[in-house]
């Protein structure tokens, strides 16, 4: 990565985070997000879909700023769930247009990674 590169990807965002993603994703990424993302069965709604998103991209590993994390925990009913932090946050504590638009970044990451290249031309 060049200065140029290194210099927009460190740029304080419109949330005032500087949010980097991996941007070399194999297929063993693609696969971690997607497995995570289709693990979330209420994605009918826009804001659970971006939600998912970013939790996937959460599980996955794909986010490497700023600091993020998941925890299994057990309340006293012995009931599981999955809790996922961003910037020290919880998720579901977050802006509704926080996870609206981190989780529309690691959906186009998803779908950059997916896309088939163009053919070239040979004349």
């Amino acid at each position: 990565m060049g200065k140029k590169e290194q210099d927009a990807a460190e740029e304080i965002d419109i949330f005032g985070r500087v949010f980097t993603l991996k941007d070399d994703l194999r297929q063993r990424d693609v696969a971690s997000w997607n497995r995570a993302y289709i693990g979330y069965t209420n994605t009918n709604s826009t804001a659970d879909e971006r939600q998912a998103c970013l939790q996937a991209a959460i599980e996955a590993g794909w986010i490497l700023a700023p600091g993020n994390y998941w925890e299994d925990v057990t309340d006293q009913n012995g009931k599981r769930e999955r809790r996922f932090y961003f910037d020290g946050v919880l998720v579901d504590d977050m802006l509704a247009s926080e996870v609206n638009y981190y989780g529309t970044l690691c959906s186009m990451q998803f779908q950059y990674a997916m896309r088939v290249p163009k053919a070239s031309s040979s004349q």
